[in-house]
C-alpha cells in the first residue's frame, strides 16, 4: 500500500501519476463502447433503442454498486494515510463480503425484473423483444460488475491505478471481439483480396449484452484473484474473516449511501428523461443514445481525475495534511475544467462525424449532431463537478455532492424537460438544452462548496 501524501514529487506529478492510467481506462473503455455501439448500430434504428431502453436501468444499477466502492474505498484511502495496514486490510476483507452479498443479490433480482424494466421504460412494440433478451443477458454480469466497481476503487485508494487498468482495458478488448463473434451469423469477409469464412452465432442485441457479460464477470474474478494476493487475505495466520464488522460496515453506509441516492436520483432521472424521449419517436431514443455515448469521450477525463481525487484528499485526511487536501482538490478542479474546455470544443467542431460513426441513419446522424453541439458548452462545468464530488467524497463529504445532484437533476433537469418537450414543443433538441443547464448548475455549485471549506469539519479539520 502505498502512502500517496509523502511522495516527494510536486502536487502535479502527484496527481499527473495516479491519473493517467484512470484516465486512459476511462479512454479505452468509451472506445470500446463506441465500437461497441456501432456494432450494434449496424442492426437498425430498433437495435439501438433495444438498447438505449435498458441503459439507464443499468446505469442505475452501476450507480448503486460503485457506492458501495466508494464507502470502503475512502477508509482504505483514510487508513493508508494514517499508516494504518491492519485496518485497511480489515476494511478490504469487508469489502469482499459486500461484494458477494450485493453481487449475487442483484444478479437474481435483475433476473426476475428483465421481462418488466423494459415494459416499464415505454418501449415500442418493434423494440421490446430485443430489449428484454438485452436486459436478460447483460444482467448475468452483475456478481462480476460489482467485483469490478469495488476492487478498482479500493485499489486506487492504496495508489495502484495501473492494475484497474490493465483489467478493464482487457475486459474491453474481449468484449469488442465476442461482439465480433456473437452479433453477426456467420459470414465472408473479403480483406486484400482474400475470402474467408468467419464463424458468428448471430444472435443479434443479445449478442452485445452475451459479450458484456462474459467479458466483465471474467475480469471481476481475475481482478478479486489479485486483491486476494495483492493483500495476503485469508492466508494461514492472518486471522482474516468474512464474519461483518459493524464500525466498517457502519462508516461505509455513511460514505456510501449517500453517493447511491446521488446515483440513483441522477439514474432515475435518466430513466424518467428516456421514457419522454420514448415519447417524441424511436429516432429520437437511438439519436439520446448514441450522443450519451459519445459525449462520454468530453467527460471521461475528468473521471481519472476524479478517482485520483478521491485517494489524494483521502490518504491527506487520514494524514491529518489539511494543507495538502486543499491543494490537491483544488488542483484537481483546475485540471478537469481546462481539459474539458479543449474535448468540448473537439466535441462541437466534430459534432456530425462522431455521430456518423455510431448509425447510417441520416435522420438520426443529423438529430445526434445537434444535441451533441448543445451539450458541448457545457462540459467543462461537468468536469468540475465530477472532479470536485470525489475531492468531496475523500473528504468524507458524501452529503453535499448528494443534494447537489438531486436539485440540479429534479428541480432543474426534469421540469425544463418537461416544459420544452410538451409546452414549447422542442423535441430532442429541447431534452438536451435543459441537460446542459443542469450541468452548468452543478458545476458552479460543486465549486462553491469546495472553496466554502465546510467540507473540513467533515474531514476532522480545524481551523481555515
Amino acid at each position: 500500500m502505498q502512502n500517496l501524501t509523502e511522495s516527494k514529487g510536486s502536487r502535479l506529478s502527484v496527481m499527473w501519476h495516479l491519473s493517467w492510467p484512470a484516465i486512459l481506462e476511462q479512454l479505452l473503455g468509451t472506445m470500446v463502447s463506441y465500437v461497441d455501439t456501432a456494432m450494434v448500430g449496424i442492426l437498425g434504428a430498433a437495435a439501438t433503442a433495444a438498447v438505449s431502453i435498458n441503459a439507464s436501468p443499468v446505469w442505475l444499477v452501476g450507480g448503486i454498486l460503485s457506492g458501495i466502492g466508494v464507502g470502503y474505498s475512502v477508509q482504505v484511502a483514510n487508513y493508508v494515510g494514517a499508516r494504518d495496514e491492519y485496518r485497511a486490510r480489515r476494511t478490504i476483507v469487508q469489502a469482499i463480503l459486500a461484494v458477494l452479498v450485493v453481487g449475487f443479490g442483484f444478479l437474481c433480482l435483475m433476473q426476475l425484473l428483465a421481462g418488466c424494466i423494459p415494459q416499464w421504460m415505454g418501449a415500442e412494440p418493434e423494440v421490446l423483444p430485443d430489449a428484454i433478451r438485452y436486459l436478460r443477458f447483460y444482467t448475468l454480469c452483475m456478481p462480476g460488475h460489482t467485483m469490478l466497481f469495488v476492487f478498482s476503487a479500493v485499489l486506487r485508494c492504496t495508489g495502484d491505478t495501473k492494475t484497474p487498468l490493465f483489467l478493464n482495458s482487457s475486459c474491453n478488448i474481449l468484449n469488442m471481439v465476442l461482439n465480433f463473434l456473437l452479433i453477426y451469423p456467420t459470414r465472408e469477409l473479403t480483406v486484400l483480396g482474400l475470402t474467408f469464412t468467419v464463424p458468428g452465432a448471430g444472435m443479434g442485441v443479445a449478442g452485445a449484452a452475451a459479450a458484456s457479460a462474459i467479458s466483465i464477470d471474467l475480469a471481476g474474478v481475475i481482478l478479486f484473484c489479485v486483491v486476494l494476493r495483492r493483500f495476503r487475505l485469508f492466508q494461514r495466520g492472518t486471522g482474516d474473516s468474512l464474519l461483518p464488522d459493524r464500525i466498517i460496515i457502519r462508516t461505509a453506509a455513511s460514505l456510501g449511501l449517500p453517493y447511491m441516492a446521488e446515483r440513483m436520483s441522477i439514474n432515475l432521472g435518466q430513466i424518467t428523461m428516456v421514457r419522454i424521449v420514448a415519447t417524441i419517436g424511436t429516432a429520437a431514443l437511438a439519436s439520446h443514445h448514441i450522443a450519451n455515448t459519445a459525449e462520454g469521450l468530453c467527460y471521461l477525463p475528468a473521471y481519472g481525475i476524479s478517482a485520483a481525487a478521491t485517494a489524494l484528499v483521502g490518504q491527506c485526511v487520514g494524514a491529518k495534511n489539511k494543507e495538502d487536501a486543499k491543494a490537491y482538490g483544488a488542483l484537481a478542479g483546475k485540471i478537469g475544467f481546462l481539459l474539458c474546455v479543449v474535448t468540448g470544443a473537439i466535441l462541437f467542431l466534430a459534432a456530425r462525424p462522431l455521430a456518423s460513426l455510431f448509425s447510417p441513419d441520416t435522420q438520426v446522424v443529423a438529430l445526434t449532431a445537434t444535441i451533441l453541439r448543445i451539450v458541448s458548452v457545457a462540459e467543462p462545468f461537468f468536469a468540475l463537478s465530477i472532479v470536485l464530488f470525489g475531492s468531496l467524497r475523500g473528504a468524507n463529504d458524501s452529503r453535499c455532492p448528494m443534494l447537489i445532484s438531486l436539485l440540479s437533476m429534479w428541480v432543474v433537469r426534469i421540469v425544463l424537460t418537461v416544459l420544452f418537450v410538451f409546452v414549447f414543443h422542442l423535441g430532442l433538441p429541447g431534452v438536451w438544452i435543459a441537460m446542459a443547464l443542469d450541468l452548468i448548475l452543478r458545476g458552479i455549485l460543486a465549486t462553491l462548496r469546495w472553496r466554502s471549506g465546510k467540507w473540513q469539519r467533515l474531514a476532522g479539520f480545524t481551523g481555515d
